[in-house]
């Protein structure tokens, strides 16, 4: 049993600053290994949910549009996260673009342009996997 249902395209990613209070984040998820309750997001390394997650596991998700406005009579969700790099992180962008197809592909690009045009540093590949409570 999936615990978000597969047909939901985001989830609101709630991670916690120092102070408790929640910062939601519309992001795209992905289921990521064997255990029905563990999913998976794609983010940059100095993203704000990256810093707060690595000061605070702990999590709460729900279904949401693009713009992070949760779904009506969403469940939610509480578990924890965690960052991973090198292989895990090559595995949960791969998790993504299969879910997300030729829309994480053109994101794919469209971002790298972006980032060639800002002149990025290049950040470790930092990614999160996510397990939900039973």
């Amino acid at each position: 049993m999936n615990f978000l249902a597969d047909n939901e395209k985001y989830v609101s990613l709630v991670s916690y600053r120092a102070s408790g209070t929640g910062v939601p984040t519309a992001v795209w998820f992905a289921k990521f290994g064997d255990a029905a309750n563990t999913y998976c997001v794609i983010t940059e390394a100095n993203a704000g949910k990256v810093k707060r997650i690595r000061k605070n596991p702990n999590i709460e998700v729900q279904a949401c549009d693009i713009k992070g406005n949760v779904t009506v009579s969403a469940t939610t969700y509480s578990g924890f996260a965690r960052l991973v790099t090198g292989t895990e992180a090559v595995a949960v962008r791969k998790a993504i673009a299969k879910r997300y197809g030729i829309t994480y592909k053109l994101f794919s690009v469209y971002n790298s342009i972006g980032s060639l045009l800002k002149r990025r540093y290049a950040l470790p590949e930092t990614n999160i996997i996510f397990t939900l409570n039973d």
